[in-house]
């Protein structure tokens, strides 16, 4: 039986959390039967799992004139519609095909373009070819009115400009510092944190310090600053300032890592989930975080099939580091669900095929998922043939001043050449001792290298059991 409502339902269901929020500010029904509509999808966005039904008694009238407000009034502050009505305007300008209604429209935009605006940069530079545009047709009264603009806001043009361009530089020193796991953080919080704090700066650039002064966080392991800055950039979205699908979806993926990252991997699940309703360039990247999460929360299987139907956007992507990443979660699923030796077979495949995407990309991840179905299939030779060709212990060595880093691959090599060439137990211990060094080993971050421990001890029984607590010395409960 056909479900009644059941488009404006779906309508309801694929609307964002923000989007939803951002209507209930600046809502204000007058009848009854509208505001009754809007709070159950208020009460559903919070009660996902026991959600209410619509009320079928309401006039279907009503709710295809809500399904429409809401439409106009979400299209009215996306930046990015915003932003195609600005390139168009500009593009008549600079084409010669400025009639009275462009005028009017670009008039509109100038009273629109304050130096907070997503797109202030583009509007003042729309502003710069329209006065050309006048003054050469000898139209110096409306030329006059442009100036204006232009003489009032310049100053904040040049300074969002400037931001612009320095935050060219802290992305190329950020990236660097997570790309080498460095410490040198070149003063850039401040400069961020400026810019994101600030009331009178363009969206756009307030968004992007966001990205990076959160990236910066995340290299540094500062999560109650991160906390912070969530907090702050999830209320400029309430009150819909950087308001797109594209955006949100974005933010949703940055959500996801930051929750996964303190550990609260159920409501990393919904923002990944949320991530990946919106298609875009990233969208391999936002499926790859989800089904990491889904692989943490035991959810494999689950993980599995997303990453398959992902299949064609993986052959697409030019990103060696989604390309690899995706490749290395798709291997882990297969272990996780016991089809370790097709997981094998594929790493060994894609290894074969593209060494350098592998070894220029996300290769401690590849090389994770790659050793672990060697260790359970004991192709311990395999395994330190691989070690040996590719410097992957060379490597592994070098990462070991990362916040992220886990022991997982110098663990695995230590036991199979225990295992392979045989060795004293006592250096064994000691290598893997060595490895857990600097790790820091709290809350969920110790359980995860316990449960490493844990299915490492089936290697080697009698000499880790006997080992536990030495490699740990008692940071870990045991």
């Amino acid at each position: 039986m056909k479900q009644k409502l059941a488009k404006f339902t779906e309508f309801a269901e694929n609307l964002f959390p923000h989007e939803v929020y951002y209507l209930s500010r600046i809502e204000n029904f007058q009848t009854p039967e509208n505001k009754g509509i809007f709070e159950v999808i208020l009460y559903n966005l919070d009660h996902r799992a026991d959600p209410r039904a619509f009320d079928e008694s309401i006039d279907k009238r009503k709710y295809s004139n809500l399904k429409k407000w809401i439409d106009e009034k979400l299209n009215e502050a996306d930046v990015d519609h915003q932003l195609r009505v600005i390139q168009e305007l500009e593009a008549k300008v600079l084409l010669d095909q400025v009639d009275k209604r462009t005028e009017n429209e670009i008039q509109k935009w100038l009273q629109r373009g304050v130096p907070s605006h997503y797109y202030f940069r583009k509007i003042y530079e729309l502003a710069q070819h329209y006065e050309h545009f006048l003054l050469i047709r000898l139209r110096e009264n409306a030329g006059a009115k442009v100036g204006a603009y232009l003489d009032q806001y310049r100053a904040n043009f040049e300074y969002a400009q400037e931001v612009f361009n320095k935050l060219q530089q802290a992305t190329s020193d950020i990236i660097s510092e997570y790309r080498n796991r460095s410490e040198t953080h070149l003063g850039w919080e401040d400069f961020l944190t400026r810019v994101v704090y600030s009331e009178n700066i363009d969206g756009m650039n307030q968004y992007s310090a966001f990205i990076r002064l959160s990236l910066l966080y995340s290299n540094r392991g500062d999560y109650h600053k991160l906390e912070g800055l969530y907090n702050y950039i999830d209320d400029r979205f309430v009150e819909g300032r950087y308001y797109s699908k594209r955006i949100l979806a974005n933010y949703y993926a940055n959500r996801l890592l930051y929750t996964s990252r303190f550990n609260s991997l159920d409501e990393a699940e919904q923002f990944g989930y949320l991530s990946i309703k919106y298609k875009n360039a990233d969208y391999l990247f936002y499926l790859t975080n989800l089904a990491a999460v889904l692989i943490r929360q035991g959810k494999s299987e689950r993980a599995l099939g997303l990453l398959r139907e992902a299949f064609p956007e993986m052959r697409q992507t030019n990103s060696l580091h989604n390309k690899v990443g995706f490749i290395a979660f798709y291997i882990k699923c297969m272990v996780d669900i016991g089809r370790v030796k097709e997981a094998e077979a594929f790493a060994d495949s894609y290894l074969k095929a593209y060494p350098k995407q592998v070894m220029n990309g996300r290769w401690h991840l590849f090389f994770v998922a790659y050793f672990r179905s060697l260790m359970i299939q004991e192709k311990y030779g395999r395994l330190l043939y691989l070690d040996h060709h590719f410097k992957i212990e060379s490597l592994d060595r070098a990462n070991r001043s990362s916040h992220s880093y886990l022991p997982t691959i110098s663990w695995y090599i230590s036991i199979a050449r225990f295992v392979e060439h045989g060795g004293d137990p006592d250096s064994l211990i000691a290598d893997m001792k060595s490895a857990l060094r600097g790790v820091e080993l709290s809350g969920k971050r110790a359980e995860r290298v316990k449960r490493i421990y844990d299915e490492l001890i089936e290697v080697a029984p009698q000499v880790l059991k006997k080992g536990k607590s030495a490699i740990f010395d008692e940071v870990l409960e045991v």
